[in-house]
This record gives C-alpha cells, sequence and structure tokens, in this order.
C-alpha cells in the first residue's frame, strides 16, 4: 500500500507547463481529444494524484481539459478519503463509536446503562 499524503506539490512555471504540453502533443489525458491552447480551458493534471502517492515530476503530469478534470478530481478525493480511512483503521487510530464498546449494554436517552439480556440497570 502507499502512504498517502506525503508529496509537496511544487511550482508550475509557465515552461514546465509548455513542456508537458509539448511532450503529450497538446492531448488531454483524460478523454485523449486535441486541446486548443488558445479557445479551451486547460490545465496540469498529476496522473496519479499527490494524495495517492504520486510524485510531483512531469512524468506523473499531463494536460487535460479543465471540465475532464473535475470529474477525476471527485473521484480522486473520494479514494483518497478512503485510504486515509484505511490508513488510520490499521494504524489503529479509529475510535470506538460509542463509549460503551460492549454491545451488551445499550445507553437510553436519560443516560441510564441498562444490560441487554436481563433488562437490570446498571448504572444512573
Amino acid at each position: 500500500m502507499t502512504d498517502v499524503g506525503t508529496t509537496k506539490r511544487g511550482s508550475m512555471s509557465r515552461m514546465r507547463r509548455l513542456r508537458i504540453f509539448e511532450a503529450h502533443g497538446g492531448r488531454c489525458c483524460l478523454c485523449e481529444q486535441k486541446i486548443d491552447g488558445v479557445r479551451q480551458k486547460w490545465t496540469i493534471e498529476h496522473l496519479i494524484a499527490l494524495g495517492l502517492g504520486g510524485k510531483d515530476e512531469d512524468d506523473n503530469c499531463a494536460p487535460a481539459h479543465e471540465d475532464c478534470r473535475r470529474g477525476k478530481d471527485k473521484l480522486d478525493v473520494a479514494a483518497i478519503a478512503k485510504a486515509k480511512r484505511v490508513k488510520a483503521k490499521h494504524l489503529g487510530l479509529n475510535k470506538p463509536k460509542s463509549s460503551l464498546s460492549n454491545p451488551r449494554f445499550r445507553k437510553l436517552m436519560d443516560g441510564t446503562v441498562v444490560d441487554r439480556r436481563t433488562g437490570e440497570v446498571v448504572s444512573r
């Protein structure tokens, strides 16, 4: 499993942006259509999101239409959130959902704790 959220985002100079655009022949990395750099909004997209362990290097970057990028970003955000939840679980950082970790007991609205098996009040 790749560690999540460890790669820092570097600067994207105009020269680096041009170099990446030309390396990909001016094609969107998501829909593979030609990008009209004058009439269409476009950006540089990380092929493997930084939050999922991707590197901020030219090999991991490609041009993308702004509209195409939005769809990929939604999927990336969901994948990053899941990766962080999985990491937290494996590190034992998840808090129990209830202060009553034993399913044998339940807590009533007034704060009383009741034994589910016997129905006896355990504490008030």
